[in-house]
């Protein structure tokens, strides 16, 4: 009977969890700004860009928003080195819409958050910038405020003043305003979809010789806007055009991206398999 039990409490658990709404963030990189995917070849010295694109993922039962909210972040890049350069933010400064940028298609500067999701940034005199850090024997590259200087995830446990990166604040604040909050002659348009939202957008010039890299983009869960009552890390959707806040919460999961900077060897033949083609067509 203890095994019909436990096994009925597991399905039950398992359930839950199959119905629970949850938000999904895919960071994607393109080399022309036009064509995103989960990953690039990218050749040395080239300049690829960044974004992140957020989708309400809907359980069972559970209730539709109107519109994406808010979720403060962390971009982060691996096996960055100290000859790779991050393109210059446009949203330095708390302006009337946070110093958000258009999604123009394209390559052109400037780089940021996307508009509408700037409503709320950073002063002059602490700005987004890129940090740069080794975590775990590795190099990256950090995007958030200029004063988060620790990894993500350090904070109260470390026990030092300088931890300042537990509950991810200091990240990314990606944030709209409620529709009813929206006003026509100074703020951007209300933006109700749920799906592709496109929160930000970066671009990165590789180094001229670092070949045979592999490069992941991620924002780790750790570096998100946290919960304080449950500890979970969690972006906001609106229930309503009456809601100012985004009272629908659902944890983020993330997809990560990647791009590959071949090997001299693999250059060269990717170049002699070009020709073999060219002969054949010929």
């Amino acid at each position: 009977m203890k095994n019909v039990i436990a096994t009925i409490v597991a399905a039950a658990g398992i359930a839950s969890v199959a119905t629970a709404q949850t938000s999904r963030l895919n960071m994607q990189v393109s080399l022309d700004g036009i064509n995103w995917s989960s990953s690039v070849n990218a050749a040395p010295g080239s300049t690829v860009q960044l974004r992140g694109s957020m989708s309400f993922i809907q359980g069972a039962g559970t209730q539709t928003p109107t519109g994406f909210a808010s979720l403060t972040w962390q971009p982060t890049v691996s096996n960055w080195t100290g000859s790779d350069t991050l393109q210059a933010f446009a949203d330095r400064g708390n302006n009337t819409n946070g110093g958000s940028v258009l999604d123009t298609p394209g390559m052109p500067a400037p780089y940021g958050r996307i508009s509408p999701f700037g409503s709320t940034g950073p002063t002059t005199s602490d700005p987004y910038r890129g940090h740069v850090q080794a975590n775990g024997g590795v190099n990256y590259l950090r995007i958030a405020r200029t004063v988060i200087t620790n990894w993500v995830g350090e904070g109260a446990t470390t026990g030092t003043a300088a931890s300042n990166n537990f509950n991810g604040s200091g990240g990314l604040a990606t944030v709209q305003k409620g529709a009813g909050n929206v006003n026509p002659t100074v703020d951007p348009p209300f933006n109700g979809n749920i799906a592709n939202v496109v929160l930000f957008k970066a671009a990165i010039t590789l180094s001229g010789d670092a070949t045979g890299r592999i490069l992941t983009v991620d924002a780790p869960t750790a570096g998100m806007s946290r919960n304080t009552s449950t500890g979970a890390r969690e972006a906001s959707w609106f229930s309503s055009s009456a809601d100012n806040f985004g009272t629908i919460k659902a944890a983020v999961e993330v997809g990560t991206a990647t791009i590959v900077v071949p090997a001299p060897g693999a250059l060269a033949l990717l170049g002699l398999g070009g020709l073999a083609i060219g002969r054949r067509r010929r």
